[in-house]
């Protein structure tokens, strides 16, 4: 059996799927990383890209102090929301909310219009009403 080291903790274990996950940019198929090394890694606080945004305490503090979307309230787990371009973190968000701002590039213009597409696509009584609403004649 061919064995294979591990590039962060620097075991050898056996070079298979059931020891190193699945990764399709590898030459040999395999993360670089063992399973339970790549499983550490991501559940501790789950920085991932914010490596250098945010410190491993303010993050921690963040997610204690936050325990629902802010968006839609849901208590599914959530994820660090941040503005693609000033790469700065804004909150925690539910995934669904999260890879919908995400979808809409973040651009309030296009969540607008979709919100009134909605609107308009169900024949909503309150159409008129939320067209008068204050936020939207700002």
């Amino acid at each position: 059996m061919e064995l294979l080291a591990c590039t962060k903790c620097k075991k050898e274990k056996p070079s298979n799927s059931a020891y190193f996950p699945l990764h399709n940019k590898k030459r040999n198929g395999l993360d670089s990383w063992c399973r339970d090394c790549r499983a550490t890694y991501r559940s501790s606080i789950n920085r991932g890209k914010f490596r250098n945004v945010i410190s491993d305490n303010d993050l921690k503090e963040l997610k204690v102090s936050i325990n629902q979307c802010v968006i839609c309230g849901s208590n599914e787990k959530l994820v660090v929301d941040h503005d693609h371009k000033t790469n700065k973190i804004r909150g925690l968000l539910c995934n669904h909310c999260n890879r919908g701002l995400g979808h809409f590039r973040d651009d309030p213009m296009l969540l607008e219009f979709a919100a009134m597409y909605i609107y308009a696509s169900v024949d909503s009584p309150k159409w008129e009403e939320y067209l008068n609403t204050k936020a939207w004649n700002c």
